[in-house]
């Protein structure tokens, strides 16, 4: 029989991270509301709040919210909860905290397809097939890297080893391409290999979230898998969990969401990294709520970092990577140093 103070414990933190949870929602829908505010073009609350109301398709603010800043965020959330979503589910397959869809070779493999698409095949695929492009090339790596790093079931160190040599040849391809490419497309590839939400549309937005929906809706659903799989495969078998179906589903579920992110925004690495972690600092390793968690909070930091690199400099536009980039690096530090990685 489960003592009586253990059950209470386990309630009162249950209550404290489903409050946490809320907060972090309640956080992003306000950030997001106020950054329509935020641009080169001012607008006040009451602007935003009037437009909402207003049906003239002619105003010009109204074409700022509805056709510019409302996808924008919206792709910022969408793209930031796939790519938090991603990182978290590599991390408990791999069982090592510091595995990202960059590190582990897919996200490589999707974006070097999608550069493929904008340089050497511009001509023959439009934008719209960039997500399947880039779904179908992480795909390919990931099995690729998972047939070199099965033994009985997906091995995570050899994952992570294989990712890491994948990754680096792929890097050396896109290097090639955006070295020998025309200027025009090279440019455009650059900006988007940056991490850049400029060029976000409606077209964008639906597309992620019907992407978001068919991969990322399952993975919360898997919550009580992630939770037997944390315990060890023995154990985790022993429970009835069937761990070779358990590291492909939960791997290409992965790509699916790295792909279309990167598809849509390119590459941001550290969100998969970053977001999980802060999420366990405030929640623990219990996945009903570390994975929802997971999901705001890399939406914030890519909404966040969006916002602050298309306002600090306004006109001027620093690419949302970039941003998240400087914010996160000092941060992946201090968890190399709390892990004895570093001296």
């Amino acid at each position: 029989m489960i003592p009586a103070s253990v059950g209470s414990d386990t309630t009162s933190r249950d209550k404290r991270a489903r409050k946490i949870v809320v907060f972090i929602c309640i956080f992003m829908l306000l950030f997001a509301f106020l950054s329509v505010t935020f641009g080169s073009y001012p607008m006040t609350v009451s602007d935003v709040v009037t437009s909402f109301s207003s049906s003239d398709d002619k105003d010009i603010l109204h074409t700022i919210i509805y056709d510019i800043r409302l996808p924008r965020i919206m792709l910022a959330i969408l793209s930031g909860m796939a790519m938090a979503l991603s990182g978290v589910t590599l991390q408990v397959l791999t069982r090592n905290s510091l595995a990202a869809p960059g590190l582990v070779g897919v996200e490589a493999g999707a974006g070097t397809t999608v550069l493929l698409a904008m340089i050497v095949w511009r001509s023959d695929l439009t934008e719209e097939f960039y997500p399947l492009a880039a779904f179908v090339g992480g795909v390919l790596v990931a099995l690729l890297i998972a047939v070199l790093s099965w033994n009985k079931g997906v091995n995570p160190l050899r994952l992570i080893l294989v990712g890491v040599g994948i990754t680096a040849i792929l890097s050396a391809v896109s290097d090639t391409m955006i070295t020998y490419g025309r200027i025009d497309q090279v440019e455009s590839a650059l900006l988007w290999l940056a991490g850049s939400l400029h060029h976000a549309g409606w077209a964008n937005v639906r597309g992620q979230l019907v992407w978001l929906t068919i991969s990322g809706i399952p993975i919360l659903l898997l919550y009580r898998h992630f939770d037997l799989y944390q315990l060890g495969e023995a154990v985790a078998g022993s429970r009835g969990l069937d761990i070779g179906r358990f590291q492909l589903v939960g791997l290409l579920l992965s790509v699916m969401l790295t792909a279309s992110a990167v598809a849509n925004v390119g590459t941001m690495s550290f969100i998969g990294l970053i977001a999980p972690h802060a999420s366990r600092l405030l929640v623990g390793d219990r996945h009903r709520f570390l994975l929802p968690l997971t999901a705001l909070v890399g939406a914030c930091i890519v909404l966040i970092g969006d916002t602050v690199g298309r306002t600090l400099f306004a006109p001027l536009q620093i690419p949302a990577g970039l941003v998240v980039a400087v914010i996160s690096a000092p941060y992946l530090l201090f968890l190399l140093s709390r892990r004895g990685h570093i001296s």
